[in-house]
């Protein structure tokens, strides 16, 4: 695969969890993809925090 078409797939299919798959049938380089995390911006400062609670199986379903 030429290298132009390793570059052209969009970032946002280069997640955590198919850059494996990609990086296997060679459609991503490693380096070209570490290149990629390292130049990614930190957003922490816009993290919103969320807060959970967790219940039973019971508390599951309408309430009606």
């Amino acid at each position: 695969m030429a290298e132009k078409d390793k570059s052209s797939i969009p970032a946002k299919y280069l997640d955590r969890r198919v850059v494996e798959r990609y990086l296997k049938k060679g459609m991503v380089d490693e380096k070209e993809y570490q290149k990629l995390l390292k130049g990614l911006p930190d957003l922490t400062e816009q993290a919103v925090k969320l807060e959970t609670e967790f219940g039973d199986e019971s508390d599951l379903g309408p309430t009606a």
